[in-house]
């Protein structure tokens, strides 16, 4: 894509391709900051998703992941099958889940009985999980987003990232408080589009154009 300048740019929004990964080689075992490979099968999601975009004739400019396996090993693929940059963004990780790392939600349940739901219903408050505080992680998330947009302003970005990840941003752009966060769906190689309008003597505007769209299964779509 040709560089735009400063007054095109503001005529051009930003379009974001967010795309969580594939299901990984633990199944149902939460992870943050454990690193597991995609298994057969999530790698088998984001293969159909990406190629179902680019039926839509869905086009990007630069490939932007989180640094996690699960994540960078297929942005590496997908970029390099697309011919576009891939950019590896630290500050789009997931939450780091503490203890609960690396079970599954009914061994959480086990051990540490009604710590799960109640972090559900309560993010603001400390984390049950020892690990990193919803504050803390929120804050991370919209710093490394507004950076992201201001950064390649007018391009066309696919980052791939974390249900946890999506779940900020999208509640950010709808301007959804915590108590929202778990009120849509983020399912493996979900795909969400925002675009990100550039006005003139005002503040970037956000629109959500798709959310879970399941390009692969047209017999499925997502609210």
């Amino acid at each position: 894509m040709t560089d735009l300048n400063d007054n095109e740019k503001e005529l051009v929004p930003t379009r974001v391709s967010l795309l969580r990964h594939g299901e990984h080689a633990l199944g149902q075992a939460v992870c943050g900051v454990t690193d597991p490979e995609l298994s057969e099968k999530g790698w088998g999601q984001l293969t159909n998703q990406i190629d179902s975009l680019l039926r839509l004739d869905k086009q990007w400019d630069i490939c932007v992941s989180s640094p996690r396996i699960r994540c960078a090993a297929f942005g590496s693929h997908v970029s390099k099958q697309l011919n576009i940059e891939l950019v590896i963004n630290d500050s789009l990780c997931e939450i780091d889940f503490g203890e609960w790392e690396g079970l599954t939600g009914v061994q959480i349940e086990a051990s540490y009985p009604g710590q799960w739901q109640q972090w559900l219903d309560n993010p603001d408050d400390p984390a049950p999980h020892g690990g990193e505080s919803y504050g803390l992680f929120q804050q991370r998330i919209l710093d490394g987003w507004s950076q992201l947009v201001s950064q390649y302003q007018g391009k066309r970005i696919l980052l791939l990232s974390h249900s946890g990840v999506m779940r900020a941003i999208l509640a950010n752009v709808l301007g959804l408080d915590t108590t929202g966060l778990f009120r849509f769906n983020v399912p493996h190689a979900c795909h969400s589009q925002v675009s990100v309008y550039h006005l003139s003597g005002h503040p970037d505007w956000f629109q959500l154009d798709q959310h879970n769209s399941d390009c692969s299964n047209p017999g499925l779509r997502g609210g």
